[in-house]
């Protein structure tokens, strides 16, 4: 693409960045190309946004030194232990008992459980 835009006349400006900078312009990445996906409209846009995705991922896992295997493990791990998307089931609410072990777990975390009603 660089080669294209500059036959064409542009100039493209860039720095290299260290890791932990590289890491967090990644982030930023992700979130970008997140959106377009939840944007996408057709198959096609959808694929090639999920492609920029999978570009992040595994450019992600480069600066930090894993493998896609160990996101793939974590994954399956996760899956194992509080389940996935199978059967395409997503809860709509969730009822716990006052001290239940659910109910500690989302008052630890009210940023990500912001609905949490006493």
């Amino acid at each position: 693409m660089v080669e294209r835009a500059e036959e064409a006349g542009s100039k493209i400006h860039w720095t290299r960045l260290d890791d932990a900078a590289f890491a967090q312009e990644l982030k930023a990445k992700f979130m970008e190309e997140a959106q377009e996906v939840a944007s996408a409209t057709t198959n096609e846009q959808l694929i090639e946004e999920l492609a920029d995705v999978l570009e992040v991922i595994t450019s992600l896992c480069d600066v930090h030194n894993f493998t896609m295997e160990d996101i793939i493990a974590a994954q399956q791990k996760k899956n194992e232990k509080r389940g996935g998307f199978q059967g395409r089931k997503f809860v709509t609410l969730l009822e716990s008992p006052r001290g239940s072990f659910l109910e500690s777990y989302c008052l630890a975390d009210p940023e990500k459980y912001p609905e949490i009603i006493d």
